[in-house]
């Protein structure tokens, strides 16, 4: 490692290995910073932070960067600045002729943003030559989400199976399941779709467990007509209080309504609930009653005059 011009016979203190952000931070004695790209072992900034000579310094687990002191006792602390970096490098480092390949690099391993012209290129290339797998690994580390949108699902969707392989919208969505974490809203609905109507109940049941969809109304509803368990999951969890309530009702968890509201500050329509008890399980429907009008703290959620309305009708 070449030590600047003006302190040749500089030497290192400390070598900081950042796995956040895939660098090598060496911190001299004379008070440089050199930042090295732990995969080629390019040097990428070297520059002095300090007028007085290093006395002690530690990596940081929380920032990815390190801290040093001074023999002035000054306490420094320096990080990635995770913005900037992959345009620095391709934008500012023009004497290294790997630059791009650097960059990319670090956007794709580690999540930083910076190259979605890079990601647009990879992607482009792979798919143009029927390499669905990788194509659909970059839209998976694109972590901008350029590359997770309903045009590139429905370029996935409009290619033909090869004989004998998985259909490249398939290849596509267990890719993003496998690497690129949570599925966003079209992502779930577009991949249980075809789940619900093969009645793949443990498929639905393993990605809500791994917390690998997001949970919204259209999911919900989606779900349903397979199995209500699965839709008062996911309706709880995008917070549709109206279905939520429905579902409690529906599988004769009518104890959990009025814990439910209270938790929520929900004011659901009752009297439609307890209508609809009435015509199904007269004895459910009087325990609901009871509760309701039991209320929360000492306030019944029911006027009382309507649930004798309600009763007397039926």
């Amino acid at each position: 490692i070449q030590m600047p011009p003006e302190a040749p016979s500089d030497f290192a203190v400390a070598l900081h290995l950042s796995e956040k952000h895939g660098v090598v931070f060496m911190v001299t004695k004379a008070g440089y910073l050199f930042l090295f790209d732990v995969a080629t072992a390019t040097m990428l900034v070297r520059s002095r932070v300090s007028q007085d000579s290093i006395f002690i310094s530690i990596g940081s687990g929380l920032t990815g960067g390190c801290i040093f002191v001074n023999k002035k006792g000054a306490v420094t602390s320096v990080k990635v600045n995770e913005q900037a970096i992959v345009g620095y490098v391709m934008n500012n480092l023009v004497q290294l002729p790997n630059r791009q390949d650097i960059a990319f690099t670090l956007a794709r391993r580690f999540g930083l943003p910076g190259a979605n012209e890079l990601f647009q290129q990879q992607y482009a290339r792979f798919f143009a030559s029927g390499d669905y797998k990788n194509a659909a690994l970059v839209a998976a580390q694109c972590k901008s989400g350029l590359l997770r949108t309903p045009d590139i699902i429905n370029q996935f969707k409009s290619v033909q199976a090869a004989p004998g392989q998985a259909s490249p919208i398939l290849t596509y969505f267990s890719t993003l399941l496998e690497h690129g974490g949570k599925l966003n809203a079209l992502e779930s609905l577009e991949l249980v779709r075809p789940v619900v109507q093969q009645q793949r109940r443990e498929l639905v049941e393993k990605w809500l467990k791994e917390d690998k969809l997001e949970c919204t109304e259209d999911l919900g509803d989606l779900v349903k007509a397979m199995d209500v368990r699965f839709a008062l999951s996911i309706y709880l969890r995008a917070s549709v209080h109206q279905k939520v309530i429905a579902c409690f009702a529906e599988t004769a968890q009518y104890d959990q309504i009025v814990a439910y509201v209270k938790k929520v500050g929900y004011q659901a329509d009752y009297s439609q609930l307890l209508q609809g008890m009435l015509q199904t399980s007269p004895e459910a429907a009087t325990n609901f009653a009871k509760n309701l009008l039991e209320g929360s703290n000492g306030q019944p959620l029911i006027d009382v005059n309507v649930v004798v309305k309600i009763f007397m009708e039926q």
